[in-house]
């Protein structure tokens, strides 16, 4: 099994001092913790990982233990993805579970990204030297997931993919599709809200002019 970044998990350095990583993990509980999101099944795993990784990274004894293990490991994971693309395809899958039976008005969409994010490696290029029958697979659980995210969210997802789209140029169509979607329905609900506040205006307005005359 593939051992866990815990500096990615917690959005540290890791040279990052206790202090750091204290303040990033509240940061990150106060976001996802299970209390602020009740019956979200992504956050409270979003919310395992991190406790898992402040429980490791706080202490100076489980630390340094965590580093040498990190450090034997790191001259392979710097050749290839620190996990294999089955496991992310699995783990992709897994996600798209999820999503699949959470509520669209419910969902931590935050979480999602945030998940989302921690199935890519460093060197998101490393995924073009795996299976290329996995990798497609891993890569469209992936866009299937973005349909519940917002379009900035996407554009943040878009970037750290950017490296991929020369090898999978369906990927970026399927990415900018799933995009202009999410634009066109966003800007007709800031234009409801405006539309309804007119409206709510000419309203008073006649009600006003009735009762005057």
């Amino acid at each position: 099994m593939a051992m866990k970044d815990y500096y990615k998990i917690l959005n540290v350095k890791p040279d990052a001092p206790v202090t750091i990583i204290r303040q990033s993990y509240r940061k990150l509980a106060m976001k996802y913790h299970p209390d602020r999101n009740p019956d979200d099944e992504l956050s409270a795993a979003v919310f395992g990982e991190i406790a898992e990784a402040y429980s490791v990274l706080s202490s100076p004894s489980s630390r340094k233990n965590y580093n040498e293990q990190r450090h034997y490991t790191a001259s392979s994971e710097y050749i290839k993805p620190a996990e294999t693309i089955g496991s992310l395809l699995n783990k992709a899958n897994e996600l798209k579970k999820k999503i699949a039976h959470a509520d669209p008005f419910r969902i931590n969409r935050d979480a999602l990204l945030y998940s989302l994010k921690q199935l890519f490696p460093p060197d998101v290029s490393a995924l073009l030297k795996t299976d290329e029958t996995e990798q497609k697979f891993f890569l469209e659980a992936v866009v299937s997931c973005t349909t519940m995210l917002n379009s900035a969210q996407i554009k943040n997802l878009c970037k750290i993919m950017q490296p991929l789209f020369t090898k999978h140029v369906w990927l970026q169509q399927e990415l900018q599709s799933t995009l202009k979607q999410h634009e066109k329905k966003e800007h007709w609900e800031n234009y409801k809200v405006v539309l309804a506040i007119i409206i709510a205006i000419l309203l008073c307005a006649v009600i006003f002019l009735a009762a005057k005359n």
